[in-house]
């Protein structure tokens, strides 16, 4: 592992970490959608051992990972514990991992779910975010559902105690996405495994090192391409009362650098743009942590949005 020491951050900070989470885990929850599907996330809060904390850092992972196996979300988990933050996560179905794949799991991930129980999560949480700095950051899908899952709050006419959000390589395209599903079903041919209706078994490599074994995410086609094709909507964004930052990775495949940057540029054309900022990491990948250099560009950046305040 290349060195965190600019960080603060010990060598061996993943073995460290599980006790870290174990002494700081105030509560857990599982919380449900309340929806007919009535999905569920399980929502964890974990107090800072030093004093005077300066706020919360809230974190929603992308797809078929977890905040447990994510490396970005374990460093910054590490990184904020051990930096006078609290830290709550958002867990969802989508980085629930099954032995065996099932239709029945496939059907119950569609995107609109998705962002229901995302933009339930963040109402569950105010009570514990009141008169504080909270840095909510999302990663890749789970960046996307909390766009929407805002902007659904704005179109209810409700508030939220969130100072500040950063959108990690949100809205990945649909070309990487007919790519994945190309190699998902290649490798279900190759090891003939039959794919009913079309589902998608996806695995995650730190999920098969963390359990010896090989799980799934079952997700269905429509779940992709819903996500892909939800609306732009910065009119909405323009009212969050929120920092917003759009991190992109400069060598990102998944994600469009040019539609992180063409989506920005009409944001930045609202009322509250002199809120807005847009970042590309140099030689950075999906993943945020391929390029040693990047680990201080991520704490720097939440550093600087912990220094915002509503105005």
């Amino acid at each position: 592992m290349k060195q965190f020491k600019s960080l603060a951050i010990p060598d061996n900070y993943e073995d460290l970490l599980p006790e870290l989470k174990s002494k700081t885990l105030k509560w857990q929850t599982v919380h449900y959608s309340g929806t007919k599907i009535n999905s569920s996330a399980t929502i964890s809060y974990y107090e800072t051992p030093s004093q005077n904390p300066y706020g919360n850092i809230i974190l929603s992972p992308g797809m078929c990972t977890n905040t447990n196996i994510d490396p970005l979300m374990k460093t910054l988990t590490y990184w904020a514990l051990s930096h006078r933050h609290n830290v709550i996560t958002f867990d969802t179905f989508l980085g629930k991992f099954y032995d065996t794949p099932t239709v029945e799991n496939a059907r119950k991930i569609t995107y609109k779910e998705f962002v229901t129980i995302l933009e339930s999560c963040v109402d569950f949480i105010e009570p514990y975010s009141i008169n504080q700095q909270n840095i909510l950051i999302g990663h890749s899908a789970g960046a996307t559902g909390i766009i929407d899952a805002l902007n659904n709050t704005v179109k209810k006419g409700k508030k939220t105690n969130i100072t500040s959000v950063m959108l990690f390589a949100p809205w990945p395209g649909s070309q990487w996405f007919n790519s994945l599903k190309k190699i998902v079903y290649t490798r279900c041919e190759s090891n003939n495994f039959k794919t009913p209706y079309g589902i998608l078994p996806i695995t995650n490599i730190f999920d098969v090192h963390e359990c010896n074994h090989t799980r799934y995410v079952t997700l269905m086609p429509k779940f992709l391409a819903d996500m892909t094709s939800t609306q732009f909507r910065p009119d909405l964004m323009n009212k969050w009362d929120t920092y917003i930052t759009i991190v992109a990775g400069e060598k990102d495949k998944k994600t469009s650098l040019e539609l992180l940057q063409e989506r920005f540029s009409i944001l930045e054309k609202e009322s509250n743009h002199k809120r807005f900022k847009f970042i590309i990491l140099p030689n950075a990948k999906h993943s945020f942590l391929d390029v040693y250099e990047n680990n201080r560009a991520v704490i720097s950046l939440i550093q600087s949005q912990r220094r915002k305040s509503r105005k």
